[in-house]
């Protein structure tokens, strides 16, 4: 409520969007009312809690940054939200505005046709640069007035003049840029239209027929549009101009900021070596004071002095530590502040300068573009001078005829001179050149008086056409309205025939007149030239009569001894020709090509044999139909037929395989003397031997080892490869390697029986009678079996003879058959590489025991023809005369030619009242007038690009003096560098001498301790501080306590705060020394449980504890005596005193580091 009474809002409602800053959640929502500082809205239910929270509002005609004061739910669960406008700092105008800034050239590139919406953003980037100058007094202007209404301002207007900026003279001269390549650019534009609006290609044409008019429209194309290739655009060179503005904005706005910071850093700068000054002097008094009091404990006279005088050098210590702290802290700010400056002075800096570069960027880019734009605009003035040349060239003769119309409307009646001149105009610069398309140079036209000086009249026109070749045609004139008219000349074409009438009528008359004077018509004419009634002969045509025919030649057939001839009067080339003869009589001859030919009897034989009749058949039907299309006749054919044979070979053949050892360096003894000792053979030969035994004996014995295997040999290529070292134990051996390979064949196992042999078997029993079982023989037998397919009989195991049945182990022979060949022999010959090729097949590596067996004999029968027929060997062919026909009593026919005919039959050329050549008359003067005005506008706007130019270049020189009159704050900040380098330096001398001070309290207590030394008076052995009278009571000494030291503070520079593993222990106050009426052998048997507050000095050894326990036992009776009396602050004292004598034993052994 009390921000509504302090704020007037009005009513706004505008579906909106707010942003919630630090989650980036976007929500819909729709305002009620806005004031400039703050604005109320609705959000839907179940929107989060946003109070407390920074957002941004878009609405339709506002941006806002503000935080959420009130978040109130409503009856619908929906919200209504008051938030309370907040200020841009001045990163976010510097972000906003380069963005706009950088983007503003891509954007226009989008918005060209828009340009309201470039001046809007424009504006931004403007007003954003003069935010980002303003800034601090604006901002403390807010922060001032806040909330209150101003006073003393009725109209409450805030009038805030910048002040001048280093860029002012250069962006005057970009202002004034921006408006000189805005007037060219709209000159330019206007320019362009009235030519795309006006110029139409074709219109204008030099003499050689070059369309100048597209040479404009060419030209023009490339003024304003940067999509053709030349192309150039003054709204980019106006935004390229704008841009500079901008950037010069950008620079002076950087330059102010700049300053600004410079102005931090030298204040933060002086306030720093202030500081370290400060600290430097302070600690150098309190280092001297700190002096002096060491010298007042040396001086002192009592305990207490001392005590006294120690008290005041710490006090002195921690007031300097207190006073550098201090003094550090402010250094620190100071120092800080100027890195931040600093670093702002360098940013701003680096913007500065790349503003200017990117400004000078701009006007290079804005001179580069007028200068392409000039160009154009030159070129479009040039091409615009020069159609208009040539428009003045060919409105010329439209000029001329208008001139010669004119003429002809205001002479005093009809006079043909004036009007034969006006027609030569109109067939020279119109009729011709533009009608019938001819542009010749020679181009002439000459009247030509006829015998009637009538309608025999005409106009002969002449010119060299294009291919140099001389034309001549023909025209000629009539006035219109039968001849009365002075205001429509008719053009028509006048006939070749009409002007050479006297041989036209004869070749092509108009129509015929026959003897008796009565004409006929040239289609009736041609109607019987078709149908034959009427024929054209010697030039003339002639109506025939009745005639009679007489045949010469026909077609027929002549048998010769060894052919025939064939004779042919070929129809299709029939030719008639007809003449009269000296009688008058009409004569047809009809000739025709009469072609002869010469057949011989002949005969074809086929070399092809045939594996079947059909195909036989087939192919001498197509042979027979080949020869009757190459010209031969009677054909007959006749088939023919033969055997031939090839062979295969038989045989059986034996399958083998190979199993290879490889031997790699295998040791044979060397014997190399003839001592009994010494074993082994002599020669590589005999190693090579000795080793081949071995292993060929080993293969063997496995093959032969292998029931299923039979070997059939073995070989190798054993040698030595190598020596063994000779030692001393042993002298060189031979090394032997190599292959051997064992080739065996696969043993076939077969239990056989009587069904096994077939009748074998019955020769095997018949052989030893009725049941002999002799197993040799039995054996032979079988063998004998097996050997007859060329097998290999192995064993036989006849214990089951009994049985009828026997179990031999033998290598079956293969059979093999060849491909077919053309000789037994040669199929024969080639059992071996068959059985070798089927072998492999079946996975053996060789064959053995090949044997041919016999040959196979297969017939081939194959089938051929043969033909005769009659072959064509001559050919002639004449054309001569077949038949005549003869016509008595023919009537010739006499042509006949009418004049101006064209203009009869209404095949008029042109009229003066023909809308193209009105066209052409009367916009001939519009059409210069049109160039003349398009060349001036052209003119002119070429002088605005040339004046834009003229301000562009003051543009880039104020850009050029920006960048060299100014000075860069980077220099200043140097000379900073060098003073806070001296404050730093100060700064470490404090420090310093500070260590120095923290030093000197151990001094102190050093100094203290020598001091209690001297002042303790030696002790009475008869008489002990404290003992008992002679009457057994206890006697008190009365006793002067001195002040208890206090306990030494623990001091930490900023540097040692900082290093790894030191703790800082707050201070802590001293024990209360004990009450002089508390008894004082309790406190002496008490004092030694302080232990636990011995301090621990930095870096020492922590073996000082232990040290202290055991020296309990010695202490001398006198530290007795002070603890006894001084209590704790005693027992501390002797702790010192301890510790400073073990360190120096500590330090004298070296077991201390330091």
């Amino acid at each position: 409520m009390e921000e509504r009474r302090r704020i007037d809002r009005v009513g706004y409602q505008a579906k909106s969007v707010i942003v919630v800053c630090d989650s980036g959640e976007s929500i819909f929502v729709e305002t009620c009312n806005v004031s400039p500082l703050g604005i109320a809205f609705t959000m839907p239910a179940g929107s989060p809690d946003l109070k407390g929270k920074d957002i941004i509002i878009v609405a339709d005609t506002m941006i806002m940054y503000a935080d959420v004061t009130r978040q109130e739910e409503q009856e619908d669960g929906g919200f209504k939200v008051a938030i309370s406008a907040k200020k841009f700092t001045p990163e976010v105008l510097q972000y906003l505005f380069e963005h706009i800034v950088e983007n503003r050239m891509e954007r226009k590139n989008h918005m060209r046709k828009n340009s309201k919406n470039e001046k809007v953003i424009r504006a931004m980037a403007i007003g954003i640069s003069a935010m980002l100058m303003a800034s601090s007094p604006l901002t403390a202007l807010a922060a001032e007035g806040e909330g209150t209404t101003p006073e003393g301002n009725d109209d409450n207007n805030i009038v805030v003049t910048p002040e001048a900026g280093i860029a002012d003279q250069a962006q005057a001269a970009a202002k004034e840029a921006d408006k000189a390549v805005e007037t060219a650019e709209k000159s330019a534009t206007d320019v362009k239209s009235e030519v795309a609006d006006q110029v139409v290609a074709g219109e204008a044409k030099d003499t050689q027929g070059k369309d100048l008019s597209q040479a404009v429209l060419d030209a023009n194309a490339k003024v304003e549009d940067k999509t053709v290739k030349g192309g150039s655009s003054l709204k980019d060179a106006e935004s390229a101009v704008e841009s500079a503005d901008t950037k010069l904005g950008v620079a002076e706005a950087n330059d102010k900021l700049s300053d600004a910071e410079l102005n931090k850093t030298a204040d933060a700068a002086a306030n720093a070596g202030q500081t370290a000054a400060d600290a430097k002097d302070a600690m150098q008094a309190a280092q001297d004071k700190v002096n002096g009091q060491i010298e007042n404990i040396k001086d002192a006279a009592s305990i207490t002095d001392a005590n006294a005088a120690y008290e005041e050098v710490k006090t002195t210590v921690d007031q300097a530590q207190a006073d550098f702290d201090a003094k550090l802290g402010e250094y620190n700010t100071a120092k800080t502040a100027y890195e931040e400056a600093a670093q702002k002075v360098a940013d701003y800096e680096k913007a500065y300068e790349a503003a200017i570069n990117s400004a000078d960027a701009n006007a290079e880019a804005a001179a580069a573009e007028l200068a392409t734009a000039k160009a154009n605009a030159e070129a479009l003035a040039t091409a615009l001078e020069a159609a208009k040349a040539a428009v003045d060239t060919s409105a010329a003769g439209a000029l001329d005829i208008a001139k010669q119309e004119n003429t002809t409307q205001t002479d005093n009646g009809l006079n043909w001179k004036n009007e034969d001149q006006l027609f030569i105009s109109i067939m020279k610069n119109y009729y011709l050149p533009e009608v019938q398309k001819i542009t010749a140079d020679d181009i002439k036209v000459v009247r030509r008086q006829g015998e009637d000086n009538n309608t025999k009249n005409y106009f002969e026109v002449t010119y060299t056409d294009e291919n140099g070749n001389k034309q001549t045609k023909y025209y000629n004139y009539v006035m219109d309205d039968k001849q009365t008219s002075k205001d429509n000349i008719v053009i028509f074409e006048k006939r070749i025939e009409e002007v050479n009438w006297k041989t036209a009528q004869e070749t092509n008359p108009d129509q015929y007149v026959k003897g008796n004077g009565d004409t006929i018509t040239v289609s009736e004419v041609e109607k019987g030239l078709k149908d034959g009634t009427i024929i054209a002969v010697d030039g003339k045509k002639v109506i025939k009569n009745d005639g009679t025919e007489s045949i010469i030649i026909s077609d027929n057939n002549q048998k010769t001894e060894n052919g025939e001839v064939d004779t042919d009067v070929n129809e299709a080339t029939e030719k008639e020709s007809w003449k009269l003869d000296e009688n008058g009589n009409l004569i047809k001859t009809v000739t025709a090509d009469v072609t002869t030919i010469t057949y011989t009897d002949a005969k074809f034989t086929s070399t092809e044999q045939y594996q079947t009749e059909a195909e036989r058949d087939a192919a001498a039907a197509a042979k027979e139909k080949d020869l009757k299309d190459a010209a031969g006749k009677d054909v007959t054919v006749t088939g023919t037929e033969k055997t031939d044979y090839t062979y295969t070979g038989n045989g059986t053949y034996i399958p083998t395989f190979t199993k290879t050892v490889n031997v790699k360096d295998e040791e044979v003894e060397w014997k190399h003397t003839d001592k009994k000792t010494d074993y082994g053979v002599r020669t590589e030969e005999e190693a090579v031997a000795k080793v081949t035994k071995e292993q060929e004996k080993a293969l063997s014995n496995k093959i032969n080892d292998d029931d299923d295997l039979y070997l059939i040999g073995v070989s190798s290529d054993l040698k030595v490869t190598g020596y063994t070292e000779d030692h001393w134990y042993d002298d060189s051996d031979f090394l032997v390697s190599g292959t051997v390979s064992a080739t065996y064949a696969k043993v076939t196992k077969k239990t056989v029986d009587q069904s096994t042999f077939g009748s074998l078997w019955n020769d095997i029993k018949a052989l030893f009678g009725n049941g002999e079982t002799t197993n040799k023989k039995l054996e032979d037998a079988a063998r004998k079996a097996v050997e007859a397919d060329d097998g290999i009989f192995v064993s036989a195991n006849w214990d089951d003879w009994k049985l009828g049945k026997a179990t031999i182990r033998y290598v079956a022979g293969v059979s093999v058959k060849t491909d077919e060949k053309t000789t037994a022999a040669e199929a024969q010959n080639a059992v071996q590489d068959a059985a070798l090729a089927q072998a492999k097949a079946s996975g053996a590596t060789g064959v053995y025991n090949v044997k041919t067996t016999d040959t196979d004999t297969i017939a081939h029968t194959s089938y051929s023809y043969e033909i005769d027929y009659l072959e064509k060997t001559g050919e002639t062919t004449t054309n001569t005369a077949v038949r005549t026909e003869t016509y008595a009593n023919a009537e010739v026919l006499t042509g006949q030619i009418i004049q101006n005919l064209n203009y009869i039959q209404g095949n008029i050329k042109l009229t003066q009242k023909d809308e193209a050549y009105r066209k052409f008359v009367d916009d001939a003067k519009a059409l210069t007038e049109k160039y003349q005005k398009l060349l001036q506008d052209a003119k002119a706007a070429q002088g605005e690009v040339e004046a834009a130019q003229g301000k562009v270049d003051v543009l880039k020189a104020e850009i050029e003096a920006l960048k060299s009159n100014r000075t860069s704050n980077l220099g200043a900040l140097k000379e900073l560098e060098g003073k806070l380098a001296v404050a730093e330096q100060n700064k470490k001398d404090a420090e310093d001498t500070l260590k120095e001070i923290l030093d000197s309290l151990d001094k102190a207590g050093g100094e203290l301790d020598k001091v209690i030394d001297r002042l303790t008076p030696a002790p009475t052995p008869a008489a002990p501080a404290g003992g008992s009278s002679d009457t057994g009571e206890t006697v008190v000494n009365p006793i002067v306590l001195a002040p208890a030291p206090v306990a030494q503070a623990t001091v930490v520079t900023q540097n040692q705060a900082a290093a790894q593993g030191v703790t800082q222990i707050a201070d802590e106050a001293a024990p209360l020394a004990a009450n002089v009426e508390e008894d004082t052998q309790k406190t002496a048997e008490e004092a030694p449980k302080a232990e636990e507050a011995v301090n621990i000095a930095d870096e020492a050894v922590p073996l000082a504890d232990v040290a202290v326990e055991s020296e309990h036992a010695k202490m001398s009776w006198w530290w007795w005596l002070i603890i006894l009396i001084l209590g704790a602050t005693g027992y501390e004292m002797y702790k010192k005193h301890n510790e400073k004598k073990l360190k120096a034993q500590a330090e004298n052994a070296g077991d201390i580091e330091e």
